[in-house]
Formats: C-alpha cells, sequence, structure tokens
C-alpha cells in the first residue's frame, strides 16, 4: 500500500467520521484499503456486528490487496499537527509510514480480532429487499421519530424506530411509553412489503452523516434476512445489525371514538405560548393545563408566578363537551411541536391528546397521554 493525499483531506474526512460516531464502548481501529477504483475506503468495526464505510480519492503510488488496520484516534492525533501538506503513505512491515518534509512517522499497524468485516462481505452476497429513498426524505423521516424512541437498553424494542414499508404507503414509528409517534408517507411504492425495527444509535449515525453531506442524494436501503440492513448512502455504507423483537401492538392504544374536543391551530403560536408559560413558571413543575370553556381556549400553568392564564386563538372543529380541563407535560409538548410545521389539528380525549399533520402527501399521528383530566 503506497498512496499520497494532502494532510488537510485525510483529516477532515476521519475527524467528521470520529465526531458523528458516540466511541464510547466502540472498537477504536479503522481499516484502510485501496479499492479497485483507486480510492481510499475506510472500514470502521463499530462492534462485532456493525460497522460503517466511507471513502475518498487518493493518488495511488503502489495497488496491494492488503487491509491495514490502525487507531483512527491516534491518527487523527498525528495528522492534527501538519499544515495543509501533501504526504505520502506506505506501508511497512508492521507500520504505515508517513513521510513528511519534517521526517518520517510510524504509525503502528494494530491486530483486530473483530470478524464482520468478513460477514459484511458475507452478508452482501446473499438476498435482500431494495428499498430507494432520497436523503431529504429520510432525515425528515428521522427528525420526526428519533426524538421519542427510549433511552434506555433495558427495552431494546424501544430502543428504536419501527420502519413498516407496505404497498402504497411507508410508516414509521417510534414510542417512548408516553407519547407515541407515527409518521406516514403517501403513495410509496415497493414491491413486498417489510418492517423491521432499527436502534436509534445507528439512526442517530445515519442523521448526523445526512447533516454532514448536506446535498441531496439517493439513498438505498437493503433488507436481509431480518437481521441486517444496509445503508448505502452518498459516501457512506452503514451495516447494522437488525433489533429481532416483536413491535408492540401500538393500534390497540389509538382511540376510535369520537374526539371531545378537535382544534386547528398554528403551531408556532402554540409552541411559543407553551415556552412562555414555562418560563413563568416554578422549577421542577412541567406540567402545563388546557382550558375550554364555550369554544375559548386558555392555557396555564399549575403554579404561575405572574401570569395565571394565556388565551390562544384557534379554530374550534369539533366540540362535542362544553367545558373541560386537560393536562400536559410541558416538555414534552414543546419536543414535539418543534418537529411538526405550520398549522396542525389537536384533538383532546378522556385521558390523551393527538396531534396531525393538515398535509395530504403526508401524515403525522402524535398521541400523548395526559397527566391531568378534570
Amino acid at each position: 500500500m503506497y498512496f499520497s493525499i494532502f494532510s488537510s483531506f485525510l483529516l477532515r474526512k476521519l475527524h467528521a467520521l470520529y465526531k458523528i460516531i458516540d466511541i464510547h464502548g466502540l472498537s477504536n481501529l479503522i481499516i484502510f484499503e485501496i479499492d479497485k477504483k483507486n480510492q481510499l475506503q475506510i472500514t470502521w468495526g463499530l462492534d462485532s456486528k456493525n460497522l460503517i464505510q466511507t471513502y475518498m480519492k487518493i493518488n495511488v503510488k503502489k495497488y496491494t490487496k492488503e487491509k491495514i488496520t490502525i487507531s483512527i484516534k491516534f491518527i487523527i492525533d498525528v495528522l492534527t499537527t501538519f499544515s495543509n501538506e501533501n504526504l505520502f503513505i506506505k506501508k511497512e512491515k508492521n507500520t504505515l509510514n508517513i513521510y513528511s518534509q519534517y521526517g518520517i512517522y510510524e504509525i503502528p499497524i494494530c491486530f483486530d480480532s473483530n470478524q464482520n468485516y468478513k460477514s459484511f462481505i458475507q452478508i452482501c452476497k446473499g438476498h435482500f429487499i431494495k428499498i430507494d429513498l432520497s436523503s431529504d426524505i429520510l432525515l425528515k423521516i428521522l427528525n420526526k421519530t428519533l426524538f421519542m424512541s427510549v433511552r434506555e437498553k433495558l427495552k431494546p424494542v424501544l430502543n428504536g424506530v419501527l420502519f413498516q414499508f407496505l404497498s402504497h404507503e411507508a410508516n414509521f414509528i417510534s414510542t417512548d411509553t408516553y407519547r407515541l409517534v407515527k409518521y406516514t408517507i403517501k403513495n410509496f411504492q415497493i414491491n413486498k412489503n417489510v418492517q423491521f425495527i432499527i436502534s436509534r444509535k445507528y439512526l442517530n449515525i445515519i442523521k448526523e452523516i445526512l447533516k454532514e453531506e448536506k446535498e441531496k442524494s439517493h439513498i438505498v436501503i437493503e433488507y436481509y434476512d431480518q437481521k441486517n440492513i444496509i445503508f448505502r448512502l452518498k459516501n457512506h455504507i452503514l451495516l447494522c445489525q437488525l433489533i429481532n423483537e416483536k413491535y408492540p401492538n401500538y393500534h390497540y392504544i389509538i382511540p376510535h371514538k369520537k374526539c371531545k374536543i378537535s382544534i386547528i391551530i398554528n403551531k408556532l403560536l402554540l409552541l411559543n405560548t407553551i415556552k412562555r408559560i414555562f418560563l413563568f413558571s416554578e422549577k421542577k413543575n412541567n406540567f402545563i393545563d388546557f382550558h375550554f370553556n364555550n369554544n375559548k381556549l386558555k392555557i396555564c400553568n399549575q403554579k404561575t408566578i405572574n401570569i395565571p392564564t394565556s388565551e390562544i386563538q384557534c379554530k374550534i372543529v369539533i366540540n362535542n363537551i362544553k367545558r373541560m380541563k386537560i393536562g400536559f407535560d410541558s416538555q414534552f409538548l414543546i419536543e414535539i411541536l418543534s418537529s411538526l410545521e405550520d398549522f396542525i389539528y389537536f384533538e383532546f380525549y378522556d385521558k390523551m391528546g393527538i396531534l396531525k399533520s393538515l398535509k395530504k402527501e403526508e401524515s403525522i399521528f402524535i398521541l400523548i397521554m395526559s397527566t391531568i383530566k378534570i
């Protein structure tokens, strides 16, 4: 292996990769390999069953099929000491040597017992179901679902997002047991119905990659044998193991009877009202009450300092009750409303509220459990 590259290019690529991945509990080792297109292929085996690959252009001096394993943290630290210099990198016995105008620097080659790279090659030979998405759509899916998944390892099935591809639509579901979001893209075409659960850990990596790449691109998702999935992004490939458990039946908690009150409201108006009430509330008190009385809505905190109530304008669509008081966690609502756009439906039931989008080409269904109802 022998190639040249500007130090800033290699540093930028490795630092971007290192930045988007929470390395705690993961392997520190990456693999350098020159592929048949004369690109430097960088493979990071995150753990025994998950890996990420990326590529970059280099000036190849000598092509070999060998794979070189090194510490990503160490080579980043070394590269930060160079200005934008054209470096020559060559494999010599048990080291990867960096030839600079200042001298020769030996990067130790490590032994990697991780077999996930071989598993990746084997998985790619198997049969898969192909799913096509654009990068902006995938990022939107992750923005609308990831925040609601559970952050605990004790409940792995709730630690991820359910991807559900049907003949004419695609659903993406996550829940933390207090809230549930179901984001639907209509008129979605796929040859075969399929569903799977992906851990928030790896979806967060994809989200950060998409934010880093910025430009809109085509993404291919390859679903293999109910155990593995591969995301082929513009400049990255991610292999991750699926959560092999049955997702809870979320349909049974969705109310099928008519709501008591339904309103159409400006999302930004409601969001800012809740934020304002929270700022004037006493600490450790996140609960707010929605008061409906004769087609008027007032929102207040249970223990406000200066503002007893905030009146808010909305359009009443359904009103099956004259008076109603229902409470929610304000931080839950702030987090949910921040992920929504424009005007929304807000339906109120006995012990829950449901937020819906007004858009026709897509829909978002968010259920949030109430804290108080009188």
